[in-house]
């Protein structure tokens, strides 16, 4: 696990290129549950604050969104 915001940060938004192989909408849930679950740990860890959490948590909901656009 990184030991510094930014570098956590910056894995936390890798783990969404992940999110464009999602199969289907249950595929798609599965993939952003694990990407938020690494995002929650960082908070835990106190590696990233709560303002950070709030960034990433948008920044993937966006990319959920866009899949989503994708396929409609």
């Amino acid at each position: 696990m990184p030991t510094d915001a930014a570098t956590a940060m910056s894995q936390a938004r890798e783990n969404y290129r992940y999110l464009a192989v999602a199969q289907d909408k249950a595929h798609l849930l599965t993939l952003k549950n694990g990407a938020s679950g690494y995002n929650q740990s960082l908070k835990r860890a106190g590696i990233i604050n709560e303002e950070q959490l709030a960034l990433l948590t948008d920044e993937l909901e966006s990319v959920c969104t866009t899949w989503h656009a994708l396929r409609s």
